[in-house]
């Protein structure tokens, strides 16, 4: 009987208490969830030719040479996914010099209309007289337009 009596108690205690935990829960407002983060819709990425439009400045920096390219994706619908810039340095004679150069790449996409920057550095060795630069993306080729008449790029108008 005894035994009867303890599990009838405790199968009403575990009835009871969701009812008053929410009796509790009514009594003091819940704390309003917080805001989930805005992220930035992302255009669809550009495939083939993309437009790429620069502006390119030089300096000398104890013997390291650093080229500081502002780059603008001129495409006002697609992103350019990938976009890299290497940086080959040559001779009188055209040779190509060891130990030169440098290559860096953009790791978000750069959307439609943005503007972005990206620092070639490299060491100054005797006899270098000519830079090649080479522009790439992931999904096809650059054909990069040089805009030496500004001095900055900016953003065009958010869509």
């Amino acid at each position: 009987m005894r035994v009867q009596y303890v599990i009838a108690l405790a199968v009403a205690a575990a009835l009871l208490a969701p009812a008053s935990m929410s009796l509790q829960a009514q009594g003091t407002p819940a704390p309003a969830p917080a805001p989930a983060p805005v992220l930035k819709k992302s255009a669809p990425p550009l495939r083939g030719q993309a437009e790429l439009g620069f502006v390119q400045t030089a300096k000398l920096e104890g013997d390291t040479i650093v080229t500081t390219f502002q780059v603008k994706n001129l495409s006002v619908s697609n992103a350019i996914v990938g976009l890299q810039i290497s940086e080959f340095w040559y001779d009188k004679a055209g040779n190509p010099l060891q130990g030169t150069g440098d290559r860096q790449r953009l790791r978000s996409p750069l959307q439609p209309l943005d503007v972005a920057t990206i620092t070639l550095r490299s060491p100054k060795v005797a006899g270098m007289t000519t830079p090649q630069y080479k522009f790439e993306q992931n999904n096809g080729t650059v054909k990069p337009v040089s805009m030496k008449g500004e001095k900055t790029l900016k953003p065009g108008p958010a869509s």
